[in-house]
């Protein structure tokens, strides 16, 4: 009798444990499509398949999740003057929709598949209020998918597709502050940064629906959340191996190794673009950090006639144009477009014409360092000048420390981190203790300098990097 009862345990256990996700075909085919950007395609074929059976989760999962990822590319391509009311309307839109949707499915037999489908729907719920800054609704839906996915992670915890919203859903929540955050102590949420990224990995690894979700989410995490730029490159290779058409993707990639002084892999990009998805703001950054300048000037132009990308691309690009023009000695197109930089690149140009001469150094150093020329680079920087501008010795040290960087020679390269950090530029300074802090996670230093570090970042109000100093903190048990 004991044995039996045993029996019946283990095949209880083996039972409720098992991931009972499967996909099929179709699956298949309308992921490719949605992460290709084939976003009208997928939508047109669950529209489809939802006639013939109006109450089957799987056809609403897949048509907002590609209705999603639209929405965040038609508000991108809008113009920046009128993006908001752009953004409201497609957002009460497809909010409209999914309620409607959710309407229909209220009934349905609540199966562990179809509970799973059901959770992902209120998950895009909360993605699509938190667009629109409506952050009651965006933490009630929000709540509502993560308990219901935490229900399936403990009764079957091998589906691992389950794991990637309440990992996204604790990592954001342990973001939470002011307005967000008071909202979300009333609904009783909280965060752990750690637990959430653990979650996603989990997917990431082993889930099958979700697979390209969570490589979105990490791509996010790194680049925007905590300015870990050199961690995202895997992913984003990872990515466009699976997905070569997504548009987004490849352009965001390319500006995240750009800003990395690595221009080589973005060259190789353009060349074989064959579906033509490299957008000119890529273009006008790599031909700038190249020395192709008469290419830059023609790209960036573009700022200025169809400026539909993030915003901060767009004051760097016109910044790109007027450097560009500065060069070729076009005096008439300097005139107009420099009228047109922000504040901060106003003032930046007026840095570069007062000290041209070691403005135009910095830009042959960076352009050697973009082409990974390091022997060249090596040379130029015997020939420094004397620097009289703060911002553009700060500027030198940075390019030397990123070069060593580059050629996995860390060590050698604090030291010239470490003194452009009194760059007054808080931009610049910004990056040399992110490099710091990367090159501390990959060394072993001592525990008095790992200190300093988290002093002088804590000390930055750099949320981003603050974020990242639970891995330090975890690495020396501080």
């Amino acid at each position: 009798m004991r044995n039996t009862f045993l029996l019946f345990l283990i095949l209880f256990s083996t039972i409720f444990s098992q991931n009972f996700i499967k996909i099929d075909s179709l699956d298949k085919k309308i992921i490719e499509l949605t992460f290709n950007d084939e976003y009208e395609q997928v939508k047109s074929i669950c529209d489809s398949l939802t006639k013939l059976d109006k109450t089957n989760p799987k056809y609403y999962f897949h048509y907002f999740g590609a209705d999603a990822l639209q929405l965040h590319e038609k508000i991108n391509l809008s113009p920046l003057n009128g993006r908001d009311s752009v953004r409201e309307f497609l957002v009460d839109k497809s909010i409209s929709q999914l309620e409607d949707a959710i309407k229909i499915l209220s009934n349905i037999k609540m199966t562990p598949i179809n509970r799973f489908y059901l959770a992902s729907l209120y998950g895009y719920y909360s993605r699509y209020a938190g667009l629109n800054s409506s952050w009651w609704a965006a933490y009630v839906n929000g709540t509502k998918a993560n308990g219901m996915f935490n229900d399936i992670i403990k009764e079957f915890p091998q589906c691992y597709d389950a794991y990637l919203y309440p990992g996204v859903f604790e990592y954001y929540a342990a973001r939470l502050d002011g307005l967000n955050g008071f909202i979300a102590s009333i609904l009783g949420v909280s965060g752990n940064r750690n637990e959430g990224l653990n979650k996603i990995n989990l997917a990431l690894k082993n889930s099958k629906l979700v697979y390209p979700q969570a490589l979105l989410m990490l791509l996010e995490i790194n680049t925007v959340m905590e300015d870990n730029p050199n961690k995202s490159i895997p992913f984003f290779e990872e990515f466009i191996k699976s997905y070569p058409k997504n548009k987004r993707v490849i352009n965001w990639y390319g500006h995240t190794l750009l800003n990395l002084n690595q221009a080589n892999k973005v060259g190789l990009k353009i060349k074989t673009d064959k579906y033509g998805i490299i957008d000119n703001f890529v273009k006008a950054k790599y031909y700038f950090l190249t020395n192709q300048v008469d290419s830059s000037a023609k790209y960036a132009k573009c700022v200025f006639q169809n400026p539909n990308t993030w915003k901060g691309i767009i004051e760097h690009t016109k910044y790109y144009c007027v450097y560009s023009n500065w060069m070729n000695k076009n005096p008439k197109a300097l005139e107009t477009y420099k009228t047109k930089l922000d504040d901060f690149y106003t003032q930046l140009f007026e840095l570069d014409l007062k000290n041209e001469a070691e403005s135009k150094y910095i830009y042959k150093l960076t352009t050697l360092l973009a082409k990974e020329k390091y022997s060249d680079f090596n040379k130029l920087v015997l020939k420094q000048p004397k620097f009289k501008e703060p911002y553009f010795l700060a500027e030198f040290n940075l390019l030397q420390g990123n070069s060593l960087f580059q050629q996995n020679k860390l060590i050698e390269a604090l030291p010239y981190f470490e003194k452009a950090e009194i760059s007054p530029d808080d931009r610049n300074k910004t990056i040399a203790l992110r490099f710091q802090l990367d090159i501390y996670l990959k060394e072993k230093m001592p525990i008095k300098k790992v200190q300093s570090l988290i002093e002088r970042i804590d000390n930055t109000d750099y949320s981003k990097l603050i974020f990242r100093l639970d891995d330090l903190k975890h690495k020396y048990n501080l």
